[in-house]
C-alpha cells in the first residue's frame, strides 16, 4: 500500500483509495490544521499503479522535492511533498485498491435468494464508495453512480432519487432517479413534509412503514406506489449547508429499511456530499478558466511597434479573474493611447465592469479627439451601467507618433511616474489634473501635454504594486517604487522587469492582495 510517511513524527498516511485529499477541510483524508493551509488544498490521483499530486489552485501552493507543482505532477517512491503545514515522503509498493464490487461479490446471500448484507460490510462498503466517487468530477456522472452504488449497499431498495438545491430559485429539484426494474424512471415520489423535515434540521428520516405514518397525506403518491419504508437523509457541505438529499423506498413488506441500514445511508450521504462539492468545484473552476480566457481576450495580445518607443506591460490578479485593466488603442491621425484602469472591488462583478470598461473606453477615445471630452464620454458610459458601489479609476495617454507629444488625463489614478532621461530623476506626473473615479459623477476632466524626450521612461501602475504587503504586513510603498525606478536599467522591458522582481522580492511569498498591473512606455 502506498503511504505518505512525515517527516516530523514519522505518522503514515496510507493512500486508500483513487483520490486522496489534503487540506483544512475536516472531511479530508489528510487534515493540516494551519490557516495557511487551503480548505482543500491538494490531491493526490491514482491511476493504476501510477500517483500524482495536483495542485487544487491552493494560496501557497505544493511542492514536490522542493519545485512548487503547476497543475499536477507525478509522484515516485521517495518523493518529498511540502505544503505549508505538513512535509512527508511518498512510498509506494502499488497494491491495487479493491473495488466496491470486489467487496460485495464475497457477502453471503439470504434463504430467499436476495442478497442480505450485514452493517459491518455496508459500512465498509460505502467507505469505498466514498472513494471510488471522489475521483468523478462531473455532476452527470457523480449523481447516477451515487445511487448505483447505493442500490448495490441496499438490494430491498425500489426506487431512489437525489435532490439537489438550485442556486437560483432555492428549490430542490430532481437530478437523479433510479428505478431497479424501470431504468427510465418516472417523477421521484417526494414527500414534501419528509424533504421539509431533512432541509430544515439537516438530520435523516426513516419511515419503516409508510403505509402508517402519520407524516404522509394519504392523497401522496408515497402511499398511492405501495411504497413501505423510505430512508430519507440530506448532503451537507463542508459548512453545514444541505446541498440536497438522497431518499431511498422499498415495496418490500419483509425487508423494510432498519435503524442501521439508515446510519449506513447517512454516512454514505455524507461521502456523496464531497463528491457533490468537489464536482462543483471542479464546474466552478472550469467555469472560472473559461471567464480568465475571456477576459484575457480584452487585454492587448501583443505590444505596439512604433519606431523609437518600447514598451513593457505586466498584469496579474488576485483572484482567478480581477478588475485591473490596460490597453493599447490605435487612434486616428497617427496616435497612440496607452490606458490603465482599475476597477474597485475584486473578483466576477469587477471583471465585468472591466469588460464594459475596454469596449467603452476604445469607443470613447476613437470617437473624440479632445481627450478631456473623451473622458467624459466615457465617465456617462459607465455611469447608466447602473453599478452605484463600483467605480473605475483610469488614466490615458494619448502618443503623437508624429511629434511624440503626450497628452495625459487622469480620472482618480495614481499618477504616472516619468524617469527623465539620464537618471537625472522620477516625478509624479499630473498630480494637478487629478479628477474624480469614472462612475461617480458628471465632471469635466482636465489634460496636460508635455513632450516624450529621447530617455525618458514613462511608468503606470495599479496599487496592487504600492499597496503591496510583505508577511510582516509592511506596505511596498510609493518612495520605494520611486528608487527601483530611478535605478533600474535604461531599457524599459528590463526596467518594467526589475520593477516586478522588486515588488516580488519585498512580498517574500505573501499572497497579493490585490490586482497588480504594470505598463511602462519609453522613448530611445
Amino acid at each position: 500500500m502506498s503511504v505518505l510517511r512525515e517527516l516530523v513524527g514519522g505518522q503514515e498516511h496510507p493512500m486508500r483509495g483513487k483520490v486522496t485529499l489534503i487540506g483544512r477541510d475536516p472531511a479530508c483524508d489528510i487534515v493540516v490544521r494551519t490557516e495557511q493551509t487551503s480548505f482543500r488544498h491538494a490531491m493526490i490521483v491514482q491511476s493504476g499503479a501510477s500517483y500524482a499530486i495536483e495542485d487544487l489552485e491552493s494560496v501557497n501552493g505544493v511542492y514536490v522535492n522542493g519545485q512548487r507543482v503547476h497543475g499536477r505532477a507525478p509522484l515516485r517512491p521517495g518523493d518529498r511533498i511540502e505544503i505549508p503545514g505538513f512535509a512527508a515522503a511518498f512510498q509506494s509498493t502499488a497494491t491495487p485498491v479493491p473495488s466496491v464490487k470486489d467487496t460485495l461479490t464475497t457477502l453471503p446471500m439470504s434463504g430467499a435468494g436476495r442478497l442480505e448484507i450485514k452493517p459491518e460490510f455496508k459500512l465498509r462498503a460505502v467507505l469505498e464508495i466514498s472513494r471510488y466517487l471522489s475521483t468523478a468530477l462531473d455532476l452527470k456522472d457523480v449523481l447516477p453512480k451515487i445511487l448505483e452504488c447505493l442500490f448495490s449497499v441496499f438490494p430491498q431498495a425500489d426506487r431512489g432519487f437525489i435532490l439537489l438545491q438550485d442556486p437560483n430559485t432555492g428549490q430542490f429539484v430532481p437530478r437523479a432517479v433510479r428505478k431497479r426494474h424501470a431504468p427510465d424512471a418516472d417523477t421521484p415520489a417526494v414527500s414534501r413534509s419528509i424533504l421539509n423535515q431533512v432541509t430544515s434540521t439537516g438530520r435523516a428520516v426513516l419511515s419503516a412503514d409508510a403505509a402508517s405514518d402519520a407524516r404522509f397525506d394519504p392523497n401522496q403518491s408515497i402511499r398511492r406506489f405501495h411504497i413501505k419504508s423510505i430512508m430519507c437523509a440530506p448532503m451537507l457541505s463542508s459548512t453545514g449547508t444541505v446541498l440536497g438529499v438522497i431518499q431511498l423506498d422499498t415495496e418490500e413488506v419483509r425487508s423494510p429499511f432498519r435503524e442501521e441500514d439508515l446510519e449506513v445511508l447517512a454516512s454514505a450521504t455524507t461521502q456523496a456530499a464531497t463528491a457533490v462539492e468537489l464536482a462543483q468545484l471542479h464546474k466552478e473552476r472550469r467555469d472560472l478558466e473559461a471567464a480568465m480566457q475571456i477576459q484575457k481576450s480584452f487585454l492587448p495580445a501583443s505590444r505596439p511597434r512604433v519606431p523609437q518607443l518600447h514598451f513593457f506591460d505586466y498584469y496579474s490578479s488576485a483572484r482567478q479573474i480581477g478588475g485591473d485593466y490596460y490597453d493599447y488603442i490605435p487612434l486616428p491621425g497617427d496616435r497612440l493611447a496607452v490606458a490603465l484602469g482599475d476597477v474597485s472591488g475584486k473578483g466576477v462583478p469587477a471583471a465585468l465592469l472591466m469588460a464594459r470598461l475596454s469596449a467603452a473606453a476604445r469607443f470613447a477615445l476613437a470617437a473624440e479627439k479632445d481627450v478631456g471630452t473623451a473622458m467624459r464620454r466615457l465617465n456617462a458610459a459607465l455611469t447608466q451601467t447602473g453599478a452605484e458601489d463600483r467605480f473605475v479609476t483610469f488614466a490615458a495617454a494619448i502618443l503623437d507618433l508624429k511629434t511624440y507629444g503626450l497628452t495625459l488625463v487622469n480620472a482618480g489614478h495614481m499618477p504616472p511616474l516619468r524617469r527623465r532621461a539620464g537618471n537625472s530623476g522620477v516625478e509624479e506626473v499630473g498630480d494637478a489634473i487629478v479628477g474624480l473615479p469614472l462612475g461617480v459623477m458628471d465632471k469635466p476632466y482636465e489634460q496636460m501635454t508635455f513632450p516624450l524626450e529621447r530617455g525618458d521612461v514613462l511608468l503606470f501602475y495599479t496599487d496592487g504594486v504600492s499597496e503591496a504587503r510583505n508577511p510582516a504586513n509592511d506596505q511596498y510603498g510609493l518612495d520605494r517604487l520611486r528608487r527601483v525606478l530611478a535605478t533600474g536599467p535604461a531599457d524599459v522591458e528590463a526596467l518594467g522587469a526589475a520593477v516586478l522582481a522588486d515588488v516580488r522580492r519585498f512580498a517574500a511569498g505573501r499572497p497579493q492582495n490585490d490586482d497588480l498591473t504594470i505598463v511602462c512606455v519609453g522613448r530611445d
